[in-house]
């Protein structure tokens, strides 16, 4: 019930995406948490009509990008309000309401990628999440996090770049890289963002 509630009031205090972005388009991917900044969808390496995997996929902008792009996408978010806002404004998503483990756990469909932005790879036991990952990955896993100084409702799994590609490592995936995209000149306060992309051999 915490984490339900937790989850309810951090949706309630993300704002919705804008309608377009700086380049006018109405559907863009972003892995960090300033606007129009730091790479883009390219990061994944998708093959066209890709299966594709959002885990923690919030108001679904993300999602709603990779839909646009010709990708077979499914959303996951344990927030039923952020859910309720993705349906209402992409009517035509692939989105559910749960727990990303249990999602994971449940099925045996396989994805080409998978992809966490600040979602269920920073908030799930690694020792949980990874393998259930690893069993129904076929291509490229990415995620990006950072640092927060506040305390949250939840646990969350806040380590450096380092230590997740160790661990990575230590659940069967490979070309594991990272990067550190640091916050805009723009901005005087706030955090860099930490992004990890590993894959599935096959």
């Amino acid at each position: 019930m915490v984490e339900t509630q937790a989850w309810e009031r951090y949706a309630q205090e993300r704002p919705p995406r804008r309608l377009v972005n700086a380049a006018g388009s109405d559907t863009w991917f972003n892995w960090t948490q300033y606007p129009d900044h730091g790479p883009g969808l390219e990061v994944l390496d998708l093959q066209p009509g890709a299966r594709v995997l959002d885990l923690g996929c919030g108001k679904g902008g993300n999602l709603a990008h990779m839909r646009a792009q010709g990708h077979h996408a499914v959303g996951v978010d344990a927030s039923a309000s952020q859910i309720a806002h993705a349906r209402s404004r992409w009517p035509d998503l692939q989105l559910v309401y749960g727990d990303a483990l249990a999602y994971l756990e449940a099925g045996d469909e396989p994805f080409d990628a998978m992809y966490s932005v600040f979602g269920a790879l920073w908030f799930i036991d690694p020792e949980l999440m990874l393998p259930a990952v690893h069993r129904r990955l076929r291509g490229t896993l990415a995620f990006s996090w950072t640092h927060m100084n506040a305390a949250t409702a939840v646990a969350r799994w806040d380590f450096e770049p380092e230590e997740w590609a160790g661990r990575l490592a230590e659940h069967g995936f490979g070309e594991i890289e990272y990067r550190v995209i640091e916050r805009p000149a723009s901005t005087d306060r706030g955090h860099p963002t930490f992004l990890v992309r590993a894959r599935i051999a096959g």
